[in-house]
């Protein structure tokens, strides 16, 4: 969508939600969008300039609120009498708002011998086929009317909202919702308008974005709240932040990997070469040195990681056989830590991909290691391979100290780490590869209880030779 397209949509809503016959106009007068109201009482085409529907009379008001309008900062608001210089009886107030951000002045026509056009039956038909929750509210805010989408955005029949207080839909979507409803409908009458974004969780396994749109209709008296399903565009919009946050990383990456690895190299040297001098306890401090710039070059290598295209040749193997490995080499550890590990496995063919399996193990270690770390003795590890719509689906769960809200929204960000000398690597890393297999991730946890984590990846396609025997081990 273009930015003009993105600008007329955002203004657009202000007129769309009135039975007002309104215009969006530039500074100079040029039309910019019109209402379907305004298109059926005037049934005027062809208009370019807001001088070809008012008389001079009015330009020379509105060309007074215009210049002011071009100097100021703030939103203006004016009402002015009009006459259309294409209809001498039709007399009437125009309305003017001028919306800084956009640099675009709203105006609503109030005329006094309106065309006999049956504009209202329009917008009713329009009200009810709606594919948003549109409710009309009256001055003290009980719910006058709601159109068919009620039950499809809140699950609540219309006979428990028609009459009540436009509270209860607000406490429905936002159960900590705490604002006074008078407050609400003052902010706005004086703001003309009020949007907000609601996190709405439909069930266990469903949470929504409701963008919420609220409009005062001063003809009427009547407020107009409009609520769309958003959840789309939040969740496309988490996404790009991750992907920004990975690009970010990659050029970190690469100024770190060009100003770090030079001296890195020297103080390895220089390190072999004071071995050769060294006293047997200095020899025990060296050891340390060489230990810790071996952890920094660990480091260094993640970072890279994230910042460039794996170069090694993919292939097709089975997921399966890979998760039993790495459950075989993880299997010691959680035995000495008194973990339980408990595999499932519920498929009806072999579950092969394509991909590179040196990275798919390493996504396997750090959420395995993950699991294992946050839990204590007496905690179990659980493993589920299964398929469902043509793709492999693996979970890993465990009952560890699990994470809140802030820290699941975090966990896939770029150096954000709950470990004491964690990198805040690792999951972004697994983000990556999952993401560059054409895969997705998901997690939920709940304190005290444990997270989990839910890999899809597609199946490799029919026909793709079959590099490894499907009962081999890929461990290297």
């Amino acid at each position: 969508m273009s930015d003009f397209d993105n600008m007329r949509k955002n203004l657009s809503f202000l007129v769309d939600d009135s039975f007002r016959p309104s215009l969006i106009l530039h500074l100079n007068g040029d039309i910019y969008y019109e209402n379907e109201p305004f298109k059926m009482q005037f049934d005027i085409k062809n208009k370019k300039n807001i001088n070809e529907i008012i008389d001079s009379t009015s330009m020379h008001d509105w060309t007074a609120f215009s210049e002011r309008a071009g100097k100021s900062e703030q939103m203006l608001m004016e009402k002015m009498s009009i006459n259309l210089c294409f209809n001498e009886k039709c007399q009437g107030h125009m309305q003017l708002f001028y919306i800084p951000d956009s640099k675009k002045i709203i105006a609503k026509f109030d005329m006094q011998n309106p065309c006999d056009i049956p504009f209202l039956k329009t917008y009713f038909n329009a009200f009810r086929q709606s594919s948003n929750f549109l409710l009309l509210v009256d001055h003290n805010g009980k719910i006058r009317d709601v159109n068919e989408m009620h039950t499809i955005f809140i699950n609540q029949p219309k006979k428990e909202l028609v009459g009540h207080c436009i509270s209860k839909v607000l406490s429905i979507v936002d159960p900590n919702h705490d604002e006074p409803v008078q407050d609400i409908l003052e902010k706005v009458k004086g703001h003309g308008f009020v949007e907000s974004i609601k996190t709405y969780q439909r069930s266990l396994e469903d949470t929504r974005y409701y963008h919420i749109t609220t409009s005062y209709d001063k003809e009427t008296n009547m407020f107009f709240v409009q609520m769309s399903d958003s959840t789309e565009k939040e969740n496309l919009q988490v996404q790009l932040a991750h992907s920004g946050s990975l690009s970010a990383v990659g050029q970190i990456a690469a100024s770190i990997a060009h100003e770090i690895r030079n001296p890195i190299t020297t103080l390895k040297g220089f390190t072999q070469l004071l071995k050769v001098s060294a006293t047997e306890d200095s020899i025990r401090y060296i050891s340390v040195i060489e230990d810790e710039i071996e952890r920094m070059e660990s480091i260094l290598g993640e970072m890279l990681v994230l910042s460039k295209p794996s170069g090694k040749k993919k292939s097709v193997f089975s997921l399966e056989v890979l998760v039993g490995d790495m459950v075989s080499i993880l299997s010691p550890k959680a035995v000495m830590d008194g973990i339980e590990v408990v595999q499932q496995v519920e498929l009806s063919s072999n579950p092969l991909m394509f991909g590179d399996p040196d990275k798919i193990k390493q996504v396997l270690l750090n959420l395995f290691k993950n699991a294992l770390e946050s839990m204590q003795i007496g905690g179990t590890l659980s493993i589920h391979l299964a398929e469902s719509d043509g793709k492999l689906i693996l979970s890993i769960s465990d009952t560890g100290k699990g994470m809140t809200r802030h820290q699941v929204s975090q966990v896939f960000m770029p150096f954000f780490s709950s470990k004491p000398g964690g990198t805040g690597l690792g999951l972004p890393f697994v983000l990556k590869t999952v993401e560059d297999h054409g895969g997705a991730i998901g997690v939920e946890s709940q304190i005290g209880i444990g997270t989990k984590f839910t890999l899809s990846f597609p199946r490799a396609k029919e026909g793709v030779n079959n590099s490894l025997p499907s009962k081999q081990s890929i461990v290297s």
